[in-house]
């Protein structure tokens, strides 16, 4: 693919220009650097000292950023997850995560501690109304999803044992009996706060002009609130190491998403899911995972290092720390399950890509994926990424890195607008690193898919410059000029994600969402592109809007919306079929069966719905043989058994990320 690159160079003295002093106390400085040609700020903190000493005035530079910010999506996220729960269950699953917050409380260090009461400090100093409790918790959450997804499964194994070791470790606080369905609605809604990530690490050998290449997507149900106010945290320690960490405001140990230091280390953090959660450690001797990674950066000084202090600490969820060093153009994934570490790929003068699964041996045991689509995309994310890296190698620099991280290629199928692509529609924010030039490329996210706005690059300066930073260039990713109106259908999707994810409970919700994918699909329509996620996820949600109209009373308008999911499934099936997954033709043949049973009994054809059944139960057997540690296809077949097709439709979750 011949590669666009469309820098821009700033005329000599025009980047200090484009970062202006906002604030000064104590040496520490808050910049605001504008993104060129776009109306996005980007905050630069230019602290002196480590992390609890300079996480004051986080929070008091940023106060109205951070109280808009992350922290807020995690609290909004958290509590829309719970309040899907009734009262009972969600009283009873408070009191275990108040358990397992102060467990994580009890197990982590102090510096951390110390970090986040400095940080409600400068907060509160600056006149934030934020209380200490809850901004305390927001920062354990994403620990605590991972926990309420591995509890939702391990209780449908054997609840009789989860339940004793809840019990064990929550035993004060325990209520009742742990249920499987609680725990799955649960994990279900804090899903919203994970993150889904693609890296890259291109070594020197692989690069264009000999300099090692880091990059990553941050890829979040925090999307909206991420990418708005997002904030480069310069670390400059007395003891000679400076770090970089690219983040958004309220995520003051910022080296946790992405990183780098002056040793020439380059880091970033992708979420996985596993059954070995941990809960508890002896006092100060463990972390929760972004923090462990933001202290590697402040710490470490070789890759021998930073992996050492990540076997000594350990942790609680599942978590890979993707990692580079440019002095000797290795780079490493060290794999976190619970309390088990493993350095699972290491190589050198070579390259690797990560996604979200586990591949070391002992890791893998535990891990899981909660759908199959989610086990096709991650794997199609890692082959597509290493397939390139190793087929363009010698030719790779930020250009390139920026180019695949925001691309729109199904390693199974061909081009796609999402589903199992690099470009997720819920990518927050793209960087690429270069630690042995101290720079690097971040997306400014004034559009989405985020990274298809402007990149920004910028330059680490030395202590005592009126500015921290220089901004190097401006660039965007490459697109084919010849599907213009396809690249702009797409944040019409990405609008509908974010519009389902705020609603869809309501016909009205529902109908706004449709509405969106309307516009995605006949934008898409303009180049000739029918687009699977536009038309499927559309067919599906019109099912999903049938069952609540069903539920209503409205029989006769969910009969036209039957009917009409049917037609763009069958169109789907005779345009697309040959060229799809086979689990993509499961599900067109699943929703179709599934729609002929929400018809009025006189309307519906005995015959269509037995060969829609009998062709999916056949597809998922072939599905079952090929991925038997796929929990969730079981549960598919056990539902394509069931008579009753609509409690199963209106129980069903929406997922236009992975598109089903």
């Amino acid at each position: 693919m011949k590669l666009l690159i469309m820098i821009l160079l700033l005329a000599p003295g025009a980047a200090f220009a484009n970062c202006i002093l906002q604030n000064q106390q104590q040496n520490q400085r808050h910049f605001v650097c504008q993104a060129p040609g776009t109306a996005k700020k980007v905050h630069v903190l230019d602290l002196t000292g480590g992390y609890k000493e300079t996480a004051y005035f986080h929070g008091y530079f940023l106060r109205k950023e951070i109280e808009a910010g992350v922290l807020k999506g995690v609290q909004i996220r958290t509590e829309r997850a719970f309040s899907s729960l009734d009262k009972k269950s969600k009283d009873q699953l408070k009191l275990i995560k108040n358990c397992v917050i102060d467990n994580y409380r009890a197990s982590v260090s102090n510096e951390f501690k110390d970090g986040l009461r400095n940080l409600h400090r400068g907060l509160k100093a600056a006149g934030s109304k934020v209380d200490w409790k809850d901004f305390e918790e927001s920062n354990y959450m994403v620990e605590f999803s991972i926990f309420a997804d591995s509890m939702q499964r391990q209780l449908e194994d054997d609840p009789g044992k989860m339940k004793k070791q809840l019990f064990a470790s929550c035993a004060p606080y325990f209520i009742g009996s742990a249920l499987v369905k609680p725990f799955k609605i649960l994990a279900k809604g804090l899903r919203a706060i994970k993150m889904g990530c693609t890296g890259i690490s291109a070594s020197a050998s692989s690069s264009m002009d000999g300099a090692l290449l880091h990059g990553r997507n941050f890829d979040t149900g925090l999307l909206g609130f991420f990418e708005q106010d997002q904030v480069i945290v310069i670390n400059r320690q007395p003891n000679g190491t400076t770090s970089v960490g690219i983040a958004s405001a309220g995520l003051h140990y910022a080296g946790g998403i992405s990183g780098f230091n002056n040793h020439g280390l380059s880091v970033s953090l992708h979420e996985l899911q596993t059954e070995g959660t941990q809960i508890h450690y002896a006092p100060g001797q463990s972390d929760i995972a972004p923090f462990l990674l933001h202290s590697v950066l402040l710490k470490a000084r070789t890759l021998d290092q930073a992996i050492a202090i990540i076997q000594s600490r350990k942790g609680f969820g599942a978590w890979t720390f993707f990692i580079s060093d440019a002095k000797t153009d290795e780079s490493a994934s060290i794999e976190l399950s619970g309390d088990t570490v493993v350095v699972a790929r290491r190589t050198k003068n070579r390259f690797l890509g990560q996604s979200n699964h586990f591949l070391g041996l002992r890791t893998s045991q535990e891990g899981y994926e909660y759908s199959l689509n989610k086990t096709l995309e991650t794997r199609a994310r890692l082959a597509h990424v290493e397939r390139t890296l190793n087929q363009d190698f010698g030719r790779v620099d930020a250009q390139w890195v920026i180019n695949r991280l925001s691309g729109h290629s199904d390693e199974l199928v061909g081009p796609r607008a999402f589903g199992r692509t690099t470009t997720k529609l819920y990518t927050a924010a793209t960087h690429v690193m270069a630690p042995a030039r101290q720079e690097w490329w971040m997306s400014v996210g004034e559009t989405y898919p985020t990274n298809r706005s402007h990149f920004v690059g910028f330059r680490l300066l030395g202590p005592g410059q009126r500015s921290p930073v220089e901004i190097i260039g401006v660039t965007k990713a490459w697109e084919d000029s010849t599907k213009s109106a396809w690249y702009d259908s797409m944040k019409y999707y990405v609008q509908a994600y974010l519009t389902n994810e705020h609603d869809h409970a309501t016909v009205a919700g529902i109908d706004r969402t449709l509405r969106l994918l309307e516009t995605a699909s006949s934008m898409s329509s303009q180049n000739g592109i029918q687009e699977f996620p536009y038309e499927f996820m559309w067919a599906r949600i019109k099912i999903q809007r049938a069952a609540l109209n069903i539920q209503n009373g409205q029989r006769e308008l969910a009969y036209t919306d039957l009917i009409e999911s049917q037609r763009r499934l069958t169109d789907l099936a005779v345009n697309l079929g040959s060229g799809l997954h086979p689990y993509e033709n499961f599900q067109l043949d699943m929703w179709q069966f599934r729609a002929e049973t929400l018809k009025p009994q006189a309307l519906q054809s005995r015959v269509a719905q037995g060969n829609f059944r009998l062709r999916a139960q056949e597809t998922l057997a072939t599905l079952i043989a090929r991925y038997p540690r796929q929990k969730e296809l079981y549960d598919l077949q056990k539902s394509l058994s069931a008579e009753a097709q609509l409690p199963i439709v209106l129980d069903s979750e929406i997922r236009l990320g992975t598109v089903e």
